[in-house]
């Protein structure tokens, strides 16, 4: 398994973890490693009923989805930052918002931003809505993690 390089867990402070990070999706900048989620940490501002994206390392999604071809849509599950609903992909995320939480307006970090290579893992935005249409309403072309 690869680490998260870069990234530190915001409770127990180990930096460059391996294994899965969680994203609060509330909360600017905070990341959870996997044994500190799973033991429902909590800090003066992140609560464990908060939102989050959970994101895999390129060569763990590399091993896990073996290396093929696919496009975005079909192995990321991504998690309503409203809601903590999770397993959307890109067009049922957009749905589910434009559905259930349209009059919305609580400042969120983007999911997909955060778990897209090259994407803003702290991308806030306080009209979700409008930021799923705007920047991803266009399907992708197909995306292979080798090149």
């Amino acid at each position: 398994m690869s680490r998260h390089d870069g990234v530190s867990c915001d409770s127990c402070l180990k930096s460059n973890f391996r294994g899965k990070r969680y994203k609060c999706l509330v909360c600017y900048d905070y990341d959870l490693c996997a044994t500190c989620y799973e033991a429902g940490a909590t800090s003066t501002r992140h609560t464990n009923d908060h939102p989050v994206q959970c994101i895999i390392t390129r060569s763990d999604f590399d091993i896990f989805y073996g290396g093929e071809a696919i496009t975005s849509e079909q192995p990321q599950a991504f998690s309503c930052p409203y809601c903590t609903k999770m397993g959307f992909t890109e067009a049922m995320l957009q749905e589910h918002v434009t559905n259930d939480h349209a009059d919305t307006t609580a400042e969120v970090v983007c999911p997909i931003c955060a778990s897209l290579p090259g994407g803003d893992p702290n991308h806030m935005t306080d009209d979700f809505a409008a930021h799923l249409s705007l920047e991803h309403r266009a399907p992708r072309e197909f995306i292979s993690f080798h090149g």
